[in-house]
């Protein structure tokens, strides 16, 4: 019974890992986040935790496009005295996930990813006029992050966690093009250590439960004097189980008649992201930091077996990117994983 409890959990928790952040335009992955316990979310973190001695590996997919910014657009930034431009086309992002309960209380959530920005078109100035030079993709190692969840509260199926972790310089940070090094925020490691804090907070019913959380990511120094701008993220979400096996309702004390080989739930998120502005040897870079809004909707299935597949999409409802940047068109993200 303790492997099918945490089916639920391992498979929100490989959702939200893959984000180490949230790509977006140049930048490499902001933010960590961990789904939530015994109904699915995708990147709202929440309060559940895995039972102790349970463990998860999974991978997922994860890939946002951007809306193409013009070579007029970047000529025009540049012409007005703008240094730090650049467009990107995509960022995908290939992701292994484990989650292992180290106590009932207490979870740690680990990922390895391997990111590729692709088109990646940077303004540049050599003497003789503004240009848009078109760079190779960049598809490398990324940095490895991990995130602890640690349950302070529960009763009355209300339930809160405590969030820390960091993200360890593991990527690759010094990947070229024609001879240059490329900047940082183009990379997929940054060479930094960064740090996470934050809540979670979940109330579970019947059939959905709701679940939120916030998460403040600290960039520490990175490769060549380089700090991307520190993330705070807020997000909130509701699940809501379609079809539910008889471990699935056990676990929430209801009836067994009519219970299914696997369960299937559905939920909603917004997901708010808030990013600084980066600095390179100390000097504030302009056409970077922003705020998103995302609205995500997905399903999230998993089997009696232990096996689990989800997939969600998100789409913008708002962006006040700060200068000339990327504006995002969608994300998505999909995958499978087993728990153990």
């Amino acid at each position: 019974m303790k492997n099918k409890s945490i089916n639920k959990l391992s498979i929100a928790c490989l959702v939200a890992l893959t984000t180490v952040s949230s790509t977006w335009a140049c930048n490499a992955s902001h933010v960590l986040g961990v789904g939530s316990g015994n109904t699915a979310t995708a990147y709202t973190i929440s309060a559940n935790t895995m039972d102790e001695g349970g463990m998860y590996v999974g991978m997922n997919y994860e890939t946002l496009r951007n809306k193409f910014l013009t070579d007029a657009a970047i000529l025009s930034a540049l012409n007005a005295g703008s240094e730090h431009l650049h467009g990107v086309d995509a960022v995908n992002t290939f992701a292994l996930s484990a989650s292992y309960g180290i106590t009932n209380d207490l979870t740690v959530n680990v990922q390895l990813p391997f990111t590729s920005r692709k088109g990646i078109r940077a303004g540049e100035d050599d003497g003789g006029g503004p240009e848009v030079h078109r760079h190779n993709d960049v598809e490398e190692l990324g940095d490895m992050a991990a995130l602890f969840q640690y349950k302070v509260y529960d009763q009355d199926k209300f339930k809160v966690a405590l969030l820390g972790g960091f993200k360890a310089p593991t990527g690759v940070d010094d990947d070229t093009f024609e001879g240059e090094i490329l900047e940082t925020d183009l990379q997929s490691g940054t060479g930094s250590w960064d740090f996470f804090a934050g809540v979670a907070v979940t109330k579970d019913f019947e059939d959905f439960s709701l679940h939120s959380d916030f998460l403040y990511k600290y960039n520490g120094k990175g490769a060549r004097s380089s700090e991307l701008g520190d993330v705070f993220t807020y997000n909130v979400a509701l699940s809501y189980n379609l079809i539910g096996h008889e471990s699935h309702k056990l676990l929430k004390g209801l009836d067994e008649e009519n219970h299914s080989g696997y369960s299937l739930d559905t939920f909603v998120e917004l997901n708010g992201e808030i990013a600084d502005e980066d600095h390179f040897d100390g000097v504030q870079a302009a056409n970077t930091g922003h705020h998103v809004i995302y609205a995500t909707t997905g399903l999230s299935l998993s089997t009696e077996e232990n096996y689990s597949l989800f997939f969600a999409i998100s789409v913008p409802v708002y962006q006040d990117m700060k200068g000339e940047q990327n504006y995002i068109s969608y994300r998505s993200t999909f995958g499978i994983g087993k728990s153990f």
